[in-house]
């Protein structure tokens, strides 16, 4: 199932003719979150443009590296900034990191983002483990993907983030002396930020907090078979006034914390992947 390319069977490939690696995990880094890598030990990394039809990344905060390695002992991978609708980018790119971590072999994939906290009480630094989301990108990612016998990609996403995943996120957050509430990801366009008629909408709407990414790679992600675990970093309270530098510092400063997360979860998404 696909947009019809073959640039994830052609990255696989190179990735593969590098290193000797079967990944059963991928994480998606955003804004400003790429240090906490360095919880994955590399054995490889390799720059966005010399991966088929990677473009080199625009947005400051985003490296646009793979790294290939491994995460408490667990084969994975990690990709250090995401390709976005908003830098002009059609919907079968902005997806390619997913699809090639699909040919790849991985079978849970971990979504960050620095977002808006719509909910007053959510303050910089706070962290929401994903239960649902909203797209109002005002496109489907899967617009024109085809099953292997032709048809559209009529993908049931009841189940995008699947409740297991989320509860031991929230247990590995609780033992690293993190606070993490469950919450709705509502997904804009960008690269503008919400007006307050549009945060006063998205609030009624039931969205916890808001960015411009996630959906697309979540829908491809669950398209391919994929299980998806959403972690957030609230960088600001949406409404207050915001620039893209403040939303990289608060990001930045909760890397390290994500990083530990992420190195604890790690084992435990493995054994619930062979279990």
């Amino acid at each position: 199932m696909g947009p019809g390319d073959d640039l994830a069977d052609r990255g696989a490939a190179v990735v593969r003719g590098l290193v000797d690696v079967q990944p059963r995990l991928a994480v998606i880094l955003g804004s400003g979150l790429g240090p906490a890598a360095v919880a994955l030990e590399p054995e490889l990394e390799i720059a966005y443009p010399d991966l088929p039809g990677f473009p080199e990344p625009t947005v400051p905060g985003h490296a646009g590296r793979l790294r290939v390695g491994t995460l408490s002992g667990v084969p994975a991978i990690a990709f250090l900034g995401r390709i976005h609708a908003y830098e002009g980018h059609p919907m079968p790119l902005v997806t390619l990191p997913v699809r090639l971590a699909a040919a790849l072999g991985v079978r849970t994939l971990v979504v960050t983002a620095a977002a808006g906290g719509l909910d007053p009480a959510l303050r910089p630094g706070s962290l929401v483990i994903g239960e649902d989301h909203l797209n109002f990108l005002g496109e489907s990612p899967l617009r024109g993907w085809r099953g292997a016998d032709g048809t559209p990609a009529f993908v049931d996403l009841s189940e995008a983030y699947p409740r297991d995943l989320s509860e031991m996120a929230h247990r590995a957050a609780e033992a690293e002396g993190m606070t993490p509430v469950g919450g709705v990801y509502a997904s804009m366009p960008g690269p503008a930020y919400e007006t307050p008629a549009e945060i006063e909408f998205l609030r009624r709407s039931g969205a916890t907090v808001v960015g411009m990414s996630v959906v697309p790679e979540v829908t491809a992600a669950v398209a391919l078979g994929i299980r998806c675990l959403g972690l957030y970093c609230v960088t600001n309270t949406v409404g207050a006034g915001v620039s893209h530098t403040e939303v990289q510092e608060v990001a930045t400063a909760f890397s390290s914390d994500l990083g530990r997360l992420l190195a604890r979860l790690a084992p435990t998404l493995e054994r619930k992947e062979q279990g």
